[in-house]
């Protein structure tokens, strides 16, 4: 009974969704974002590393470093929206890592994302950083940070990204049955590397932030979710938007400004939001129980 209702529970999610007439709209903005991000894909193709970074010894705002990580078959311009909310409020020192799904699986590209993370605050002297992921990109982050041990990293931001795994990375693609070092096929619920994420999950410094979509076709909103509560994550829904246009949503790059500031100190931003009625009551609770209702709405 309990395999049929989860398998069932997609469809009634966009039954309930298409009742209200954002839906139709949201399933617009998913494909003119899809034809905006093929075509600034080719703009940031080009990654030189640490090499585009500014002299550390110029000052900034903010001192600390944010590290944005993109999805699979993405690059560094689908942060173009994001980077300019984040740069205005003062996070100049940002750096986009660029990275091949095809070429290695996830915990090289955790590897490399750790490495990147601490030459980055080498290199400007700070021992603390951030880092958004977006899809495939927050798995990577989560992993360097639960499994690999990153340190520093004050709050992990992770947008619409597969914490539950996706059931269509089974299928995998035929780009991924070429590689064997494919990160794609990872993704399925009882990959070995999602389950590794579920049995370490434990209290860690880090504050973690899940943003997650009613209209997610790719990453269901029950799959985006951060539900260990180990972790005590933060889930927020972005009303109306697909696992594509979420990237475009000014109620998204606001959000992460919001959350990212708060953790800095800055006047005028609050306290972090977090987790409402506390995440760990989740650990008292059977099964599933609670895990639906998002901690935080937006929009």
């Amino acid at each position: 009974m309990g395999l049929m209702k989860r398998a069932v529970a997609p469809v009634g999610a966009v039954a309930h969704a298409a009742r209200r007439p954002t839906t139709y709209a949201g399933h617009v903005k998913e494909l003119t974002s899809t034809v905006v991000t093929v075509g600034m894909w080719p703009t940031g193709f080009r990654d030189r590393g640490l090499a585009e970074l500014g002299d550390p010894a110029e000052p900034s705002p903010i001192a600390t470093p944010v590290l944005l990580v993109h999805g699979y078959g993405a690059n560094k311009s689908n942060w173009l929206f994001v980077r300019r909310f984040l740069s205005q409020a003062g996070f100049e020192r940002l750096h986009a890592l660029n990275y091949n799904p095809l070429a290695a699986d996830i915990p090289e590209l955790a590897a490399r994302c750790k490495e990147r993370a601490e030459a980055l605050m080498a290199h400007f002297g700070v021992d603390r950083i951030h880092i958004v992921g977006h899809s495939l990109g927050g798995i990577i982050a989560r992993y360097a940070v639960q499994v690999l041990g990153l340190r520093g990293v004050d709050v992990c931001v992770t947008v619409a990204s597969p914490h539950g795994g996706v059931r269509l990375a089974a299928y995998g693609s035929p780009l991924s049955q070429l590689s064997p070092f494919a990160s794609g096929l990872q993704l399925r619920p009882d990959s070995a590397v999602m389950t590794l994420l579920r049995s370490t999950a434990r209290p860690v410094p880090t504050r973690f932030v899940a943003y997650y979509s009613n209209l997610d076709l790719v990453v269901p909103a029950r799959r985006a979710k951060i539900v260990e509560p180990e972790l005590a994550a933060t889930n927020v829904l972005v009303k109306d938007h697909g696992h594509l246009s979420i990237m475009l949503s000014r109620r998204l790059s606001t959000s992460i400004v919001d959350q990212l500031a708060a953790a800095e100190g800055l006047p005028g931003y609050g306290a972090p939001v977090r987790p409402l009625g506390g995440a760990r009551v989740a650990a008292a609770q059977g099964p599933g129980e609670g895990r639906d209702r998002p901690s935080v709405a937006l929009g």
